[in-house]
């Protein structure tokens, strides 16, 4: 009688005897898709052939080949018989199919970043950190503030879900097709090849010490996906030990007045999101380019964040967007110093916002806990971001038509400015052609015509919120009150289309994304167009300033009233302006423009808090922003080391050990 046919055991099977074979498919994908991914990433770093490109690209291979090693040794451990009962073995089966997905799911991650670096500046980490900023509970916040249609939210859902099924799918079908060409790899096999390659990337990194531009060097580690060095030069013009200083507390807010006091003039305080300088043209926003023509105007209106949570705090609460964080976390700071003084010369706050300012707790940091700085606030309840602004336009002519004049603030923000860059229907938008829509799998660094289209779309989005903002504007003319009311029209922060390789904000700190369209208007004062640097630090200051009422020094203000820098003469005193990086992926970035120079800085930490170390990255001079690490500029080398003195003085929130 014959003996029945021996069933071959999966090596992942429950019970299986021996270690099993490697699942070396995937563990190829891995490499291939993390080095193609490298190369393409060290190409946007490099653009021609040099030693660094050498060296970056023999560093990606070694790394490659590190976490191959390393992935091998965990996935020998797991395919090891362990002792035990056949729940056990089922437990490491498990463990082992689960490890599989894991690599594959960060296989496909590496592709995707990709794109999604390629269209915003930073990472798909960063991504996901940003849409779960406000938790679990707090996303449906987060898409409605980063202008994300449901449509799409849905299709990424959808796309996440096919996502993890491929994966699963693959880590199963990858070991299929290895058991054809079976190879087994022990632990100590694994382990020693994991040492190898940890052992020549030091020698690498040993040998570019010296030769390598440590500058270049830093980029491919923020560029390149899972990037390490074990030993690299400082990349640093020049660098401090620092300390966080404590922000000062808040002093007390005054209660709300019954009624406003009506000999005060009312203020008007209009932030149009993501508004950049040049759409202050009257080709694209003729009554914005009308009214500045009658206001004071600057050649450098500099933001206090490029994203509108740090924007929102520096220009309403006149404080370095650095402490933001700590407000977060610390209800004794949450609160606006300027509104509460104008809440003590008897003024109302009536907020009317298209977006949601629950976002990133902005309401309760800026109007207080649970908004007590605030007379009433309205959000409209349309879906779309240009009937809502709208919306908000309307229940502002129709205060100005019922509610008598003085004692009022009014803080009116718009939205259809905001990626994707939208307008209501019936509308005509003038700048043809443009996209339909924006997709992170276009190439807009690349595709001139492309970025045209998106640039397009959003120069209609800035003349949509232009004709709501001359319906305004009119209004206050025909109602005699322009000329008795404090106006202010302004960004909150700018945006930019690729012209550094980055797209829209809270990625780069770079002019587009910097410079806002502003203009303000102060009873008595004469229109100006100023050759000057003005933050949006400054703007509650100026205003408390006109007010008569003088800078408290407890409130912890880092504004000046733009008043206090004018000489007999009218000309302004040079100045300076901060502006915070909202999303920082390592460390936590600002910027300091001092007209045509801007210098970059960076503390050694993402959270400020736990800073030791600052360090100034850059230093940019003339229009065409040449730095010293990439071009090796010495004359803008020498303006920095005379600078330097004066550069500390303007970090007030850093001890500088």
């Amino acid at each position: 009688m014959d003996s029945p046919p021996v069933t071959p055991v999966s090596p992942a099977a429950p019970g299986g005897g021996g270690r099993g074979h490697a699942n070396g498919v995937l563990w190829v994908a891995f490499a291939a898709v993390s080095f193609v991914v490298g190369c393409w990433f060290i190409l946007g770093v490099h653009k021609v052939p040099s030693w660094n490109a050498a060296f970056a690209v023999a560093a990606l291979g070694v790394r490659t080949g590190l976490y191959v090693a390393l992935g091998l040794l965990a996935e020998s451990l797991l395919l090891r018989k362990w002792p035990g009962s056949r729940w056990a073995a089922r437990c490491r089966v498990t463990a082992l199919h689960g490890f599989w997905i894991g690599v594959m799911v960060v296989t496909v991650g590496v592709a995707a970043d990709v794109f999604v670096f390629a269209f915003v500046g930073y990472h798909l980490t960063t991504a996901i950190r940003i849409v779960f900023a406000d938790g679990l509970t707090g996303v449906d916040e987060v898409m409605e503030a980063t202008g994300m249609p449901v449509g799409r939210v849905i299709g990424g859902a959808v796309a996440l879900a096919a996502g993890l099924a491929v994966a699963v799918a693959l880590s199963r079908q990858t070991e299929r097709w290895s058991r054809r060409w079976p190879r087994s790899v022990t632990p100590w096999d694994a382990g020693k090849a994991a040492l190898l390659a940890f052992g020549l990337l030091a020698v690498l990194d040993s040998a570019g010490y010296r030769t390598r531009d440590p500058f270049l060097w830093e980029l491919e580690n923020r560029r390149v996906p899972l990037a390490f060095s074990i030993i690299r030069p400082e990349a640093a013009l020049a660098s401090f030990r620092v300390t966080l200083a404590p922000q000062p507390p808040l002093p007390p807010a005054a209660e709300v007045p019954a009624t406003p006091v009506r000999d005060l003039p009312d203020i008007y305080l209009i932030v149009i999101e993501s508004l950049r300088k040049d759409m202050l043209d009257a080709a694209v926003m003729p009554n914005f380019a009308k009214f500045a023509g009658e206001s004071w105007t600057f050649d450098h209106a500099v933001t206090t964040g490029n994203v509108t949570h740090y924007s929102w705090y520096g220009l309403l609460c006149g404080r370095y967007p650095v402490y933001y964080d700590v407000a977060k976390r610390d209800p004794l700071q949450q609160g606006s110093s300027p509104l509460a003084a104008l809440r003590g010369l008897g003024y109302q706050t009536h907020l009317l916002a298209t977006p949601d300012t629950a976002y990133q707790q902005l309401e309760s940091v800026i109007f207080g806990p649970g908004g007590k700085l605030l007379t009433n606030r309205y959000h409209p309840p349309a879906k779309l971001p240009a009937d809502r602004d709208r919306m908000v336009v309307d229940r502002l002519l129709e205060r100005l038509a019922t509610v008598p004049a003085g004692g009022h603030f009014h803080l009116v923000a718009l939205d259809s400015t905001h990626f994707e860059y939208s307008w209501a229907e019936g509308f005509q938008p003038p700048f043809q052609p443009y996209c339909n829509g924006t997709s992170v799998m276009k190439s807009y660094r690349t595709n001139p015509a492309a970025r045209q289209s998106v640039l397009n779309r959003y120069k209609n989005s800035a003349a949509w919120v232009d004709s709501q903002l001359g319906r305004f504007l009119d209004a206050l003319r025909a109602s005699g009150r322009l000329d008795r009311s404090i106006v202010i029209v302004t960004g909150d922060h700018g945006e930019s289309f690729w012209e550094r390789g980055v797209g829209t904000h809270g990625s780069d700190l770079g002019p587009e994304q910097l410079e806002v369209a502003f203009a303000m208007r102060l009873p008595g004062r004469k229109p100006a167009a100023f050759p000057a640097v003005f933050s949006l630090l400054d703007v509650m200051p100026t205003v408390l300033d006109h007010l008569g009422v003088p800078p408290d020094p407890s409130a912890g203000l880092a504004g000046k009233p733009f008043q206090s820098r004018l000489r007999p003469s009218g000309a302004p005193a040079p100045d300076c302006a901060l502006t915070f990086q909202g999303w920082n992926e390592r460390a936590f970035r600002f910027a300091i423009t001092d007209g045509a120079k801007r210098i970059i800085l960076e503390l050694d930490n993402r959270d400020p808090a736990d800073c030791r170390r600052l360090a100034v990255k850059d230093v940019s001079l003339g229009p065409q922003a040449d730095s010293i690490a990439e071009k090796g500029d010495p004359a803008a080398y020498r303006t920095l080391i005379g600078d330097l003195p004066r550069l500390i003085e303007r970090l007030p929130f850093l001890r500088f050990d």
